[in-house]
């Protein structure tokens, strides 16, 4: 659970299933501000387990956020002193359009942090280096009859992830706004295979993730 800046109110994201919105990247090269704050815990609304590598992570605006659709992208940001990378992981529910909350980390490569609030331009990173293959995480209460897919590291935003029991057919999930992709139905007892497509294009699937609640799995598939 992240906490907001002193002007926001601390906000768990809703717990409503959407489908996948159109996803609202902030336009390339989009001039705007940012203040810092730092994430208590966890991966803030996009539910990552741990924070990104260097601490260095970003929360958007609810328009920019696109109910979870930006979540595990990257952003180039740049301020008076820089640029820095920054991954997307979660919501500021009341920063407008064009105002980004950057991790203290990230502020301090852009901007002196005393400052609080600064003008930056920010763009979207295409097929960022992430370095490490796929992993999944099932989520609590998942079973064969319910079941709830977080994926990580997979670089580009997602806009599909589908499903397959073996011997069975794909099966499409749908997108919650705290970034677990769900079968209301669930999908079997597993193991499944997983295939995952992103705003890029990039399309790969990944074998043998088990019904194995809380637990990170490793997979050897990257997504390019």
């Amino acid at each position: 659970m992240r906490r907001l800046p002193a002007v926001v109110t601390a906000a768990l994201a809703a717990t409503s299933l959407l489908s996948a919105p159109a996803l609202a990247q902030p336009a390339r090269g989009t001039k705007g501000q940012a203040t810092l704050y730092e994430l208590q815990s966890g991966g803030g609304n996009c539910s990552y387990p741990s924070r990104p590598a260097g601490d260095l992570y970003v929360a958007l605006s609810p328009g920019e956020y696109a109910a979870a659709a930006a979540c595990g992208g990257y952003l180039d940001v740049t301020g008076p002193k820089g640029t820095v990378r920054v991954k997307v992981v979660d919501q500021c529910p009341e920063c407008q359009a064009g105002h980004i909350d950057l991790s203290r980390t990230a502020f301090a490569r852009v901007a002196d942090p005393a400052k609080g609030l600064v003008g930056v331009t920010y763009r979207p990173v295409a097929n960022p280096k992430v370095g490490r293959p796929l992993s999944f995480r099932v989520k609590e209460g998942s079973s064969q009859w319910w079941l709830a897919l977080l994926v990580i590291d997979h670089g580009n935003p997602l806009t599909s992830v589908e499903v397959k029991s073996a011997g069975g057919t794909w099966r499409k999930l749908a997108r919650a706004d705290f970034n677990y992709w769900i079968a209301e139905s669930g999908a079997g007892q597993g193991p499944f295979s997983v295939r995952v497509t992103d705003t890029r294009g990039h399309r790969v699937t990944a074998n043998g993730v088990r019904l194995s609640p809380a637990a990170v799995q490793r997979s050897t598939t990257k997504m390019y």
